[in-house]
């Protein structure tokens, strides 16, 4: 009998998506007490810089170990909680008492796209696989693959389109705050974007900078999405050219220039906004009159003689 559960107790591989399924089909009491990987999500995508997380979680894992693999290489990144790689970046991530069992990517690099295994050292082995996507954040997603000449311009036809309002170079003095506004319309999406990236100079801002002063606020609908970047205390380190970016959908840019206070107020004062009492611009105005009594008092004396 015993020989009977032993030959019935075998894995099954199963597919969703790219990614591998192994169920396990001995009977319900054996199940319970073999690991088991739970449904997780099998394709993470990142930002170049961003860091990524690779999910796995494995029930009834007992005295088993989890370890992550990276395909590409067969190189072992992680055995439970240690990390066997010599690139700092990666780690494991995991809580005492949790199913969780995460990887850990520290400023993705697009050489870390592909696929990485998270294995249970059962007998026989078992396995989840997670695809990484890293891609420039310039780049709108489903936008990195080659496509057809056709493909590309129905991508482009249909896809959200983002506009920051006012003029391309705006000019603020130092020390001021200032707002951007960027409106996308997607007159051809049945639910809101995902999300919306501020850039500066093609890299993400970082809110938690010790910069501070950075505030965006975003309201989402399906066909119109309205995001607001607020920068206060603008100062000559925040100079350079800013753009707004759907999640799905083309951008936009606009250059930041920040003019120092002495300077802004110099041009102010040659374009005639600032006057002076003693400006000698309105001194020709004072002498004509005055040349011409000197003329006159010249003359008289002349007569009198």
């Amino acid at each position: 009998m015993e020989e009977q559960l032993k030959a019935s107790a075998h894995v099954r591989v199963t597919s969703t998506g790219d990614a591998q399924r192994f169920v396990n089909d001995a009977s319900n009491d054996l199940m319970e007490d073999l690991p088991i990987f739970e449904p997780t999500a099998a394709n993470v995508s990142a930002f170049v810089g961003q860091t990524a997380y690779l999910p796995c979680r494995v029930r009834n894992l007992g005295d088993k170990v989890v370890s992550w693999m990276r395909s590409k290489d067969l190189h072992i990144l992680t055995s439970g909680d240690f990390s066997f790689s010599s690139d700092a970046r990666f780690g494991a991530q995991h809580t005492p008492g949790s199913d969780a069992w995460t990887l850990r990517l520290d400023n993705a690099r697009k050489t870390d796209s592909g696929k990485y295994e998270c294995q249970v050292n059962t007998e026989p082995k078992i396995m989840y696989a997670v695809q990484l996507s890293v891609r420039d954040p310039d780049k709108p997603e489903g936008y990195d693959e080659p496509h057809s000449q056709q493909t590309r311009i129905s991508y482009e036809s249909t896809a959200p389109v983002a506009d920051i309002m006012g003029p391309r170079e705006q000019r603020v003095p130092s020390g001021s705050t200032i707002t951007l506004r960027c409106v996308i319309l997607s007159p051809y999406q049945t639910r809101p974007i995902r999300g919306v990236q501020w850039l500066r100079d093609n890299k993400l801002l970082t809110f938690q900078a010790a910069r501070g002063g950075i505030n965006v606020e975003t309201e989402k609908g399906a066909a119109r999405t309205v995001s607001v970047l607020t920068l206060a205390a603008v100062t000559q380190d925040d100079v350079g050219n800013y753009s707004c970016r759907p999640t799905e959908g083309r951008s936009a840019t606009v250059t930041l220039v920040v003019e120092e206070g002495e300077r802004t107020e110099a041009m102010q004062r040659d374009a005639g906004y600032v006057s002076s009492g003693s400006d000698v611009r309105h001194w020709p105005g004072l002498l004509l009159p005055f040349s011409w009594f000197l003329i006159l008092a010249r003359n008289s004396q002349t007569f009198l003689l």
